[in-house]
C-alpha cells in the first residue's frame, strides 16, 4: 500500500510526495513521485510530475525544494 505525504498545502491543491508500500516500486523502476501544482488561474492549478529512481536524487530534490519536510 502506498504512503502520501503533504509536502506544502497550497489554496486548491497540495503538493504530493508518494511513495509505494514496503519491498514494492512503481511502474518504470520509479521509487518516488512527486506532484506539483502551481497557479494557473484564480479557478484551477497546473499539475508538474516529478519521479524518482535514486534514492539520492529524492533527497536533493526535497532538500533544495521543501527543506522543512521529513518523512
Amino acid at each position: 500500500m502506498e504512503q502520501t505525504f503533504v509536502l506544502q498545502e497550497n489554496v486548491l491543491t497540495d503538493n504530493l510526495l508518494i511513495i509505494p508500500g514496503e519491498g514494492k516500486i512503481f511502474k518504470g523502476n520509479y521509487i518516488a513521485i512527486i506532484e506539483e501544482y502551481t497557479f494557473l488561474n484564480s479557478w484551477s492549478d497546473q499539475l508538474s510530475v516529478k519521479r524518482f529512481r535514486k534514492q539520492a536524487s529524492l533527497d536533493k530534490y526535497l532538500e533544495k525544494k521543501y527543506p522543512e519536510f521529513y518523512y
